[in-house]
């Protein structure tokens, strides 16, 4: 039977999932062509192009060769996932693992409509049996410890562990991978900002060959690889990662000839940092197991405790029953010598406003 904590965390991440809050906006204005357009009318709409012209770079391209029978790759870049109808989940990864001691930077433009069980794009060792959901609808990516993924519903995954991470994508956005293998860090961007970085635990070890995977369980869902470069951890990449993150020195860099090469290469870097809203820093506080701490002030405790060390006594809770009463007791002690009586409010009133007020969750 599942816990209360379970249930919580489990109703919340089915919120966030859903919120319409969530979602990200397109990359672009573009109309994109649906998949049965050229069937049902004589309009032709030109593919977007927004987005491909920052770099042409393609270290790798999509495993045509050892490709899932259920996806369609065309030109190595393009690839169609489950073209006829979708019977479960179909799995594609690179031709070439990443590189270990390099950073790693590839962009996927979402052409279709998302719908479905999910979809979602990552990374994954070798040891990913890019088949074994062939006949069964899952979020693949971030099902075990050999994958981490990052879901169009907004969340990441990596060993069995859903946890609240950015915003929704569809047709029409940009999806970043950032794959830092000299410290193995993990990042994704949407719509060329930083969602923040996702994991920190991807393995450094040179025997593990970890390659850039998606997986999909929408019929004729279609998206497009359009660069892939990397980069090797030298000084001028630090010093980059840092004049990047100051617009009026990024501007002097861009001017100076001998340092404009360096800006366009590493142009992925010049990229903004996420802002955390309430809602993301809410979510994220639900993730934690606070429940003693859900309605209570800490400041208010740790003076009681300093108080008492003072006066050379101790303070011992057997329960949170007892945190609560030892709190209302002194604030309701501290609301009578420090306020005058009001007509029209009795003490047990106040007490009850002092409580609702600051004792109780509004989760």
């Amino acid at each position: 039977m599942m816990s209360h904590n379970h249930l919580v965390k489990y109703t919340n991440l089915s919120q966030h999932m859903n919120s319409h809050e969530n979602r990200s906006v397109p990359f672009c204005n573009c109309e994109y062509p649906a998949v049965t357009r050229s069937r049902h009318t004589a309009k032709k709409v030109e593919r977007c192009k927004c987005g491909e012209d920052n770099s042409t770079r393609l270290d790798w391209i999509w495993d045509a060769e050892g490709g899932h029978p259920d996806t369609k790759i065309i030109n190595g870049t393009e690839i169609v996932f489950h073209p006829v109808y979708s019977q479960g989940t179909a799995v594609i990864r690179g031709t070439q693992p990443l590189q270990y001691g390099r950073h790693h930077y590839w962009e996927i433009k979402i052409l279709s409509a998302l719908a479905g069980t999910d979809i979602m794009l990552g990374i994954g060792t070798d040891k990913v049996d890019l088949l074994s959901h062939r006949f069964k609808f899952a979020s693949q990516l971030g099902l075990d410890d050999q994958s981490w993924g990052y879901s169009y519903r907004g969340v990441t995954q990596h060993n069995g562990q859903f946890k609240y991470y950015g915003k929704k994508f569809s047709q029409g956005r940009i999806i970043g991978i950032y794959v830092d293998m000299f410290r193995g860090v993990l990042e994704f961007y949407l719509n060329r900002r930083s969602q923040g970085r996702a994991y920190a635990n991807i393995p450094l070890d040179s025997s593990v060959r970890i390659y850039p995977m998606i997986c999909s369980t929408s019929a004729k869902s279609a998206m497009k690889l359009i660069n892939a470069a990397s980069f090797a951890d030298s000084l001028v990449f630090s010093c980059m990662k840092v004049i990047s993150k100051y617009p009026k020195l990024l501007k002097q860099t861009h001017s100076i000839p001998g340092l404009r090469k360096f800006t366009e290469d590493l142009w992925f870097l010049q990229f903004k940092e996420p802002k955390k809203t309430d809602e993301f820093q809410r979510n994220n506080l639900l993730l934690e197991d606070e429940a003693l701490l859900c309605g209570m002030k800490k400041k208010k405790l740790d003076k009681m405790i300093s108080q008492s060390q003072q006066q050379n006594t101790t303070v011992e809770y057997t329960n949170e029953e007892d945190i609560y009463k030892d709190m209302m007791t002194a604030e309701h002690s501290k609301k009578r010598t420090t306020s005058n009586s009001s007509s029209g409010s009795s003490d047990d009133e106040e007490l009850a406003k002092m409580v609702s007020r600051e004792f109780f969750c509004n989760h």
